[in-house]
């Protein structure tokens, strides 16, 4: 492990802490010793100049798949982590109770990168998709004692709100998951978005949404706030249901979550021109995305492309993420005694094209994000950037 690391002219953007310039960092047995703007290079035991890159806490994906191995989506925690640029990545339900132990066991103590998980409601999570169909896939209890068994990587509830469930457990069915997230202290995350095939109707789904809306409290979370598909909560127009609205600002948070075909470019860059910023970006990188989505610098850079100012996209990946699991107190930010994570980006202009999440469309923007290096805990890893 590298004991006593100096990084040299970082453009360090920190949100949290309202700082954008040139700084030097210390890092010492894994933690950051000092952040300033000039650092004598006398006793660092190595330095590594980073002029012209960009340094930030170290990245946080709130919404991935990898439990590689375990269901058939599944993506490899390093290749959509620490080798993107991504030193923490949460997995967004995978697994629930009756096979959530096989990533203690088989995958968190194989990588390098940080793995927390939003625990899903139906019993074996995505090892068999649609996951609910039927009151019979929840075992409440079975769910909250694994809960209570890993509560340091358990970091919320996940649901996905699909044709299957809003056809067969509807408000009622959404009701006991609401609640059990409440008896478990532990925020839900609700997907959006029906695929076109999914039998049911326009009005049993408006009335779903707007229902499911209405439980929802602070810290919740709305995942694929951008899905063109139906059972959004943005129109085609980049507006925003009521109820929507209202969720907000009783401290509803929501989620990005780009993945293949749950994300609408035309939707983000007009509810972003209409002043909407969505609270976190994040992949939903999949074993079967990782070709389209590439990793959460990608995600970042097209939300740049859609409206948002490279310090907000840092934000929606560092702090607000941070904050969201609860974890702000050792991430998202690059405070003195805080545990080294960061990671190092290059910005690159020019013409990019970026893959939208309606099938065969594409877009271009000025900018993108390419990691470097990451450092975890203070090691240094060579990133791997996937945008071809």
């Amino acid at each position: 492990m590298v004991e006593d690391l100096l990084l040299k002219n970082a453009m360090l953007i920190d949100p949290s802490m309202g700082i954008k310039g040139q700084r030097d960092i210390v890092i010492t047995n894994g933690h950051i010793k000092t952040v300033a703007t000039e650092i004598s290079t006398g006793t660092a035991q190595r330095v590594i100049d980073v002029e012209g890159k960009i340094v930030t806490s170290g990245l946080i994906d709130l919404h991935t798949h990898v439990a590689d191995g375990l269901i058939p989506i599944g993506c490899s925690p390093d290749e959509c982590g620490v080798y993107s640029g991504v030193t923490t990545v949460c997995d967004g339900g995978s697994l629930g109770w009756a096979n959530f132990r096989g990533l203690p066991r088989y995958i968190t103590p194989a990588v390098k990168t940080e793995v927390l998980s939003f625990l899903n409601l139906a019993s074996t999570g995505l090892a068999v998709m649609p996951e609910i169909w039927d009151r019979r896939n929840l075992d409440l209890a079975s769910t909250l004692d694994t809960i209570q068994e890993f509560p340091e990587t358990i970091k919320g509830l996940k649901v996905r709100a699909i044709g299957a469930f809003v056809r067969n457990l509807g408000l009622e069915g959404f009701s006991l998951v609401k609640g059990l997230s409440r008896k478990a202290g532990l925020p839900l995350m609700v997907h959006l978005g029906t695929e076109p095939e999914e039998e049911v109707g326009e009005t049993e789904l408006a009335e779903f949404t707007k229902g499911m809306l209405g439980m929802l409290e602070a810290g919740d979370i709305l995942t694929h706030v951008f899905t063109w598909k139906r059972g959004g909560v943005i129109d085609q127009d980049g507006v925003m249901l009521h109820e929507a609205e209202e969720a907000r600002r009783r401290g509803v948070i929501f989620d990005v979550a780009n993945a293949k075909t749950n994300f609408s470019f035309s939707i983000a860059r007009k509810a972003i021109g209409r002043g909407f910023r969505p609270s976190c970006i994040s992949t939903d990188l999949t074993g079967v995305n990782l070709q389209s989505v590439h990793s959460l610098p990608v995600s970042m850079s097209k939300f740049m492309a859609a409206g948002l100012t490279l310090e907000e996209v840092v934000a929606m990946t560092t702090c607000n993420p941070a904050q969201v699991i609860k974890e702000s107190h050792r991430k998202g930010c690059l405070r003195a005694g805080y545990p080294a994570d960061l990671t190092i980006l290059e910005l690159k202009q020019g013409e990019f094209n970026f893959s939208d999440g309606i099938q065969g469309r594409s877009f271009t923007g000025d900018y993108l994000l390419v990691p470097r290096l990451t450092i975890k805990k203070g090691v240094l890893i060579k990133a791997n950037p996937q945008f071809p």
